[in-house]
């Protein structure tokens, strides 16, 4: 392969450009075929090209050119190295932003996956996967899986309450033969959360090496611990030492189902107390006063039983604060009900009744009308949804928070939590928090805020790159004849 492209190759659009490359590596891989011919052969072969390193071209060798021993072509090239928000794609709706479920995956060169959901299609799922690929399952209930994919673990986590407990985290753990897939998801792994509603993926790839051991660092260590409590092998958790996650920036924060005598619990805190936890040492960086100032874009795809105690818990530790040492009259008078500025975004029942997609996106939409219509609900509270693209439904978990004067710089959280006491948890007086879901997701900090007004955020920025989100934080709330929709088969 030359490394000056002939005037003919620069005027060739994508697909012939796809066919040139394709013919030439065709005629590259005989050669190699040439000098090795079975696993007993040895031979130096040396690539004298900078494309070879380019990852379209370096997927065209042979996969045991860059396996896992290896010191292989696609060593130094990650795509995702520093960290990366995409939305899931919808239907007939072109968008740069967005990332197939078959990308992410990109099957071809995956040899092992971790993959956890609400939910799982199976069928669906393998149609993206290679028969042989060895992968661990866990989802709220196991599911038969097709015949042509035998290569299948179950894991089922610890539930203290089984019937009422439910596992909730939505992960991806994907090996490669030089690096490692890390990815958090709002959505499940069904076909319809990634063709009607929208979602948001968090991915960073980092380096691996079996050679050697890399020092843990925060981020390796939650993660890891994250792990054992969903009772995943210590097989798979075992690879993480060959894991260098020294550019991870992304906090972890999860939550497992307590009470009883539970035997997994690793992390120091879980659900809103992790997040207080990685908050204050957020705002000890910056050496900032805690300050009651935040405004919280709380959004979810469910509505769970809200009252004014429990935002003041979440807005005291969205500041960094654990409020567990104080009564519930101290806290009222340090933040009083007119101070707690959190807007819970849920979509209206006109937002997903005149969708596009119809009542296929309709059902991931949860909400109860005995909950709403509860005397402690806090309908002030209700924000409108703005769709990214409009009349669709967005069935992201996230919070947008804003701090400081200016409220220009803040946080956000992205994973499966929606804004419920059942996955942030609820503070008990003189007990511990009880949790009720199995949750993570990931905390991104000093993210930067370009703000058209004060009630509308225009673009979000963390680490250099663009955040997005598969909505408009706009602080609208809802009108006197707005009402969340109310999903006829949960009620």
């Amino acid at each position: 392969m030359s490394t000056v492209a002939r005037p003919a190759e620069q005027s060739m659009g994508p697909r012939a450009r796809s066919l040139y490359e394709s013919l030439c590596m065709r005629a590259v891989n005989q050669s190699i075929g040439r000098a090795i011919r079975h696993r007993g052969d040895f031979a130096a072969i040396v690539f004298l090209d900078a494309r070879y390193a380019e990852p379209r071209i370096a997927r065209k060798l042979p996969a045991w050119i860059a396996g896992p021993n290896q010191s292989g072509l696609m060593s130094d090239r990650l795509e995702f190295p520093d960290g990366v928000v995409r939305v899931t794609p919808l239907v007939g709706v072109p968008d740069s932003q967005s990332i197939s479920l078959s990308t992410l995956l990109d099957a071809q060169h995956l040899l092992s996956a971790l993959l956890t959901s609400f939910i799982i299609n199976t069928d669906w799922l393998l149609s993206h996967i290679q028969p042989h690929t060895p992968l661990t399952l866990i989802a709220n209930q196991a599911q038969s899986t097709s015949s042509l994919h035998q290569n299948i673990s179950w894991c089922k986590p610890e539930f203290v309450v089984p019937n009422m407990q439910i596992m909730h985290t939505k992960l991806m753990f994907l090996v490669y033969p030089r690096h490692v897939r890390f990815v958090v998801l709002t959505g499940n792994l069904v076909e319809e959360e990634w063709t009607v509603v929208q979602n948001s993926v968090f991915i960073q790839d980092f380096p691996l090496d079996y050679t050697r051991v890399f020092s843990a660092n925060e981020f390796s260590t939650s993660l890891a611990l994250s792990l054992h409590d969903l009772s995943v092998p210590y097989s798979v958790v075992a690879r993480l030492n060959h894991v260098d996650f020294t550019r991870a920036r992304a906090r972890i924060v999860t939550t497992v189902p307590t009470g009883g005598k539970r035997v997994h619990m690793n992390m120091e805190s879980y659900g809103m107390l992790r997040l207080a936890h990685v908050v204050d040492q957020f705002n000890t960086q910056i050496a900032e006063e805690w300050e009651p100032d935040a405004r919280l874009y709380c959004i979810g795809s469910s509505l769970g039983k809200l009252d004014t105690n429990w935002l003041r818990d979440f807005y005291m530790c969205a500041h960094g604060w654990d409020p567990q040492s104080l009564a519930l009259n101290a806290r009222a008078s340090i933040v009083p009900e007119n101070m707690i500025d959190i807007a819970v975004a849920f979509p209206t029942h006109s937002d997903v009744a005149t969708n596009v997609y119809g009542k296929p996106a309709m059902q991931y939409v949860m909400a109860k009308q005995n909950v709403y219509e509860n005397p402690k609900f806090p309908k002030s509270c209700m924000f409108r949804v703005q769709p990214r693209v409009n009349r669709t439904v967005v069935h992201v978990k996230a919070i947008v928070a804003r701090t400081g004067e200016r409220q220009n710089r803040g946080w956000v959280y992205l994973g499966s939590h929606n804004f419920t006491p059942a996955a942030w948890g609820r503070l008990q007086r003189g007990e511990s928090p009880y949790y009720n879901n199995y949750e993570m997701g990931v905390v991104l900090l000093d993210v930067k805020y370009e703000c058209r007004s004060q009630d509308c955020v225009s673009k979000i920025v963390w680490e250099n790159t663009n955040v997005v989100l598969p909505f408009s934080p706009v602080w609208v709330p809802y009108g006197r004849s707005d009402a969340p929709y109310f999903n006829p088969d949960i009620q």
